[in-house]
């Protein structure tokens, strides 16, 4: 199916159970020669103990189970009894360090010895048996709705499966009374429809009807979808208009929201009047953005190249997802703390496919170049990330931009010019 069930392929696990029984055979045989039995019991459980935690942690964290399932046994038994090679062949004797062994010296002082180390291993294995049957029947869910199995979710989506879009919306709100809705705001990458909630009501006292969403996989959507391209966000768009029955809107995007707004109207001409585009990351080329972005800090160049250590680091922040969300705006500034919070409730996979169609499908210099609809630019003089420059120095002879003194999060420092923006965009032309 996908790459995160081949560690569960019966192949690939019979022969490491093959090579489990065989490595275990000869360890315990060569333990009964030396009449010390109750060593191989005694490591062989903690190794296994430990291998479930291993396992159970790759899980929870990678969001999918981690190769070697049983290999990880062996390994495991094989250096808890480190200790144990190194005695017979006269290099050390035991040690109270030898604990670092898993235990090596102290695990045969555990009260009920073996008898306790069974009982600890069973449960264990039985937790995590349970949890990747329910990792299994989750992706197996989402496969039978007609999407990717949403390996790679994290956090309590391990043992959950993710919400069709198709039959799913998108979580929105409608702002003052005008229907169908005539304006579309769409939030930017690790944010969500919180970042409008200072122009929102403004453009609801002009008299117009306003649409504010999470897009997939971000915010209270963070459960809806398993792939999160340009492509995936306009088809959920869509069916959230359709559901409005809006047949035509102006569509204001902040940051990447500015990319999916830009798709929207190249997919849909017909359903967008036009754009406001707020601090939008437009790149020379793809490699101009990842040079930028690299240029944040090690860990956003980890981001950039998908490395390993970015998934476990966004894994890891998927289970403190709770804690972080509440700590978080106690170092945040003048930041609104709903905005701050919302800005955890996302997944890998959504923040990963959303940075990566600014590299490879970043559909803003066309949009700026050869504008389908009105097209409205406000830039923040003082943004690093999306720099003024970048749609300055690019081509945009058919669209308006305003330079304003502030920074990328325009939204929330100047929702004025915003609002002014949408005001001028919507005049007719």
């Amino acid at each position: 199916m996908t790459a995160g069930y081949r560690p569960l392929r019966p192949r690939g696990l019979a022969v490491q159970a093959v090579l489990l029984l065989g490595v275990e055979a000869v360890l315990l045989a060569s333990y009964l020669g030396q009449d010390a039995g109750f060593h191989w019991s005694t490591h062989f459980l903690v190794g296994v103990l430990a291998a479930v935690v291993w396992n159970l942690a790759w899980l929870l964290v990678a969001a999918a189970p981690g190769p070697g399932q049983l290999a990880v046994v062996v390994a495991f038994h094989l250096f808890a009894m480190v200790p144990d090679l190194l005695f017979r062949a006269v290099v050390a004797p035991h040690e109270a360090w030898m604990d670092v062994f898993l235990g090596h010296v102290s695990a045969h002082e555990i009260p009920g010895g073996d008898e306790t180390w069974l009982l600890l291993a069973l449960v264990g294995s039985g937790v995590y048996a349970a949890v990747l049957a329910a990792w299994v029947r989750a992706r197996r869910l989402e496969a039978d709705a007609g999407m990717a199995p949403g390996v790679g979710i994290g956090g309590g989506g391990v043992v959950r499966p993710q919400h069709d879009p198709v039959s799913t919306p998108l979580a929105h709100w409608l702002h003052g009374t005008r229907l169908p809705p005539d304006v579309l705001l769409l939030h930017g990458l690790a944010a969500s429809a919180r970042v409008w909630d200072r122009v929102a009501p403004g453009l609801a006292d002009d008299g117009r009807g306003v649409l504010t969403c999470d897009l997939l996989g971000f915010g209270r959507s963070r459960r809806t979808g398993t792939r999160f391209g340009l492509d995936e966000q306009v088809d959920a768009l869509l069916g959230l208009l359709d559901r409005h029955g809006a047949p035509r809107l102006l569509v204001v995007g902040h940051s990447w929201g500015c990319a999916v707004a830009a798709r929207l109207a190249e997919r849909a001409p017909a359903r967008v009047s036009g754009l406001v585009l707020v601090s939008p990351p437009v790149f020379h080329d793809g490699e101009q953005a990842r040079e930028r972005l690299r240029g944040r800090g090690r860990l956003a160049g980890q981001v950039v190249d998908r490395s390993p250590v970015a998934s476990i680091t966004c894994g890891l922040m998927c289970l403190m997802r709770a804690p972080l969300a509440r700590l978080a705006p106690r170092w945040a500034g003048d930041l609104p703390p709903e905005v701050v919070r919302d800005s955890f409730e996302h997944s890998w996979p959504a923040y990963r496919d959303a940075l990566g169609s600014l590299f490879a499908d970043n559909p803003l210099p066309d949009a700026l170049a050869r504008p389908r609809a009105t097209t409205v630019v406000v830039v923040g003089e003082d943004d690093t990330e999306a720099p003024a420059a970048d749609v300055l120095d690019h081509p945009h002879d058919r669209v308006e931009v305003r330079v304003v003194a502030t920074d990328h999060l325009l939204p929330l420092r100047r929702p004025d010019v915003v609002q002014a923006a949408v005001a001028d965009a919507a005049r007719p032309r």
